[in-house]
């Protein structure tokens, strides 16, 4: 009778084995076994996981301390889309109303000027607005501060007066009719550059009858848009701007091209005058004059590379920035039919006499609407610093909007008017001037105030004063299409006007 059992047994034969064929039983190594716990497990490692990271960014360097919303605590993605929506400063205001005078913005450090940094072949290119070496930045500022003074700039005034004069001659000749409208914005924008290009070569590109042929006005709002998003989560730069190969793409290189070959042919043109073979340039020196005859002077002082840096930052930097304040303080002094008046009645009579008043106007333009939105920051110094009662620790990221110190109501009463006459020493105490000028800080402040300063102040009197002097200007339906976005600087749109020649 056979077995009817299911379970089958070996036969002899296959039982006979020989003991050199003998399989030893697998031993796993200490990595997989911790691999296969984790993946069998994986729940449980992912909430440790992301414990430990909230744990590690809320408390990180003591800034659990800080008030300030949670969610900024713990993700960079709040401050991201705060500023991806343009209006960041108007955000950051309302913190500071909620949790008072400091603020804790993100997690951590963002390393936001990292995203400006250049290379070229012989490596990081030598920048003073984004070093962090400070030897690197007092040399940068060494080598140019006579090109930066305030005393050459009477010399590179002669660069700037032409430009001025070709800007009044084409509205005159296109639109002071009183009937066409016009888009003074772009006008200031396309003069702020030539003029910058001017002062800086000794020629400029004549944006003001080309437009931007270039791209360059397009290029920049784009790196400037792409630093204040991306400047939040600034690990993302090295796969978009930061990749050689996609950078191209995106922003194109033709118009910064064309700005270094300007540099490039004056170097080579400053190597002809110095060595007597081309002596048909004389004085007033050009900016990169200055610092050309500062290198032949002290070789060690500045080399080629610091030279163009500094003038491609002049570019780059000073065309939209002073654009900004000249839109801000026709806009306002437009708005303001009795401050309009005022002006226009000390220019026409006094001009080019001293213009207490004018200053008063552009101090007050440039309040209301500093060319920068975002925080100037800067890492805290060793050995830490105690900032309204709290300790921060360095390399703690740490900074001021100059959109909110100068709406600070303590300091500028009703801090929303445009109200020129707080700047004149007759309706303002002394102490309450230095105090307020201390609190105004479009440029900067400290060893990082911006160099170029005095040429972008140059620049916004001058161009100030020529327009209200020439012309009887009228905003187009009180200005309802004048807007702007915050993207790390603050460029406005919608500046249209009408004007005259100016009665006699």
């Amino acid at each position: 009778m056979q077995n009817s059992s299911l379970v089958s047994m070996p036969s002899k034969r296959r039982n006979v084995l020989s003991a050199g064929n003998m399989v030893q039983p697998t031993e796993y190594s200490w990595t997989t076994r911790v691999t296969n716990t984790i993946v069998n497990h994986w729940n449980i490692f992912l909430v440790l996981l992301l414990i430990y990271y909230f744990t590690n960014t809320i408390f990180s360097r003591g800034l659990h301390r800080i008030p300030g919303p949670f969610l900024r605590t713990i993700s960079p993605i709040p401050r991201l889309w705060s500023v991806y929506k343009g209006f960041s400063h108007e955000d950051d205001s309302a913190l500071h109303e909620r949790y008072g005078p400091i603020v804790r913005l993100g997690p951590n450090l963002s390393r936001f000027y990292s995203l400006a940094e250049g290379y070229d072949e012989e490596g990081l290119i030598p920048d003073p607005f984004v070093t962090t070496d400070k030897a690197m930045h007092l040399r940068l500022r060494r080598g140019a501060a006579n090109a930066y003074s305030l005393n050459s700039m009477v010399q590179l005034e002669a660069y700037v007066d032409p430009v001025t004069e070709r800007l009044a001659n084409k509205i005159r000749k296109e639109y002071a009719t009183g009937k066409k409208i016009v888009d003074l914005g772009q006008l200031v924008q396309q003069y702020a550059m030539d003029a910058i290009c001017a002062l800086t070569y000794g020629k400029d590109l004549n944006h003001t009858e080309k437009g931007d042929y270039l791209g360059f006005f397009k290029t920049s709002f784009i790196v400037n848009s792409y630093m204040a998003i991306f400047g939040q989560i600034p690990w993302i730069h090295r796969l978009l701007l930061g990749n050689s190969f996609i950078a191209p793409f995106i922003v194109g290189l033709e118009s910064n091209e064309k700005i270094i070959q300007l540099a490039k042919e004056e170097i080579a043109a400053d190597v002809l005058r110095s060595e007597g073979k081309d002596e048909s340039l004389n004085p007033p020196s050009t900016f990169l004059q200055r610092l050309l005859l500062n290198q032949r002077r002290n070789p060690q002082s500045i080399n080629d590379r610091e030279a163009m840096a500094h003038c491609f930052n002049n570019i780059a930097a000073g065309s939209d920035t002073t654009a900004i304040s000249i839109r801000s303080i026709l806009f306002n002094t437009l708005k303001h039919p009795h401050v309009h008046q005022l002006l226009r009645k000390e220019i026409r009579e006094a001009f080019p006499a001293k213009l207490p008043y004018l200053g008063a106007v552009i101090m007050e333009g440039i309040r209301l609407h500093p060319s920068v939105g975002l925080m100037l920051a800067c890492a805290v110094p060793e050995p830490g610093e105690t900032i309204c009662g709290h300790f921060l620790k360095p390399g703690v990221e740490v900074g001021i909007n100059p959109w909110l110190l100068q709406r600070n109501a303590e300091v500028f009463p009703n801090p929303d008017e445009f109200y020129p006459d707080r700047w004149l020493p007759e309706n303002t105490s002394q102490e309450r001037l230095i105090l307020m000028n201390k609190c105004w800080i479009p440029f900067g402040h400290g060893t990082h105030t911006c160099s170029g300063r005095w040429i972008s102040w140059m620049m916004i009197h001058k161009l100030v004063a020529k327009l209200i002097l020439l012309f009887d200007i009228d905003l187009v339906e009180g200005g309802k299409d004048y807007t702007f976005r915050n993207y790390w600087l603050t460029p406005q749109r919608g500046l249209y006007i009408s004007l005259k020649s100016a009665s006699p």
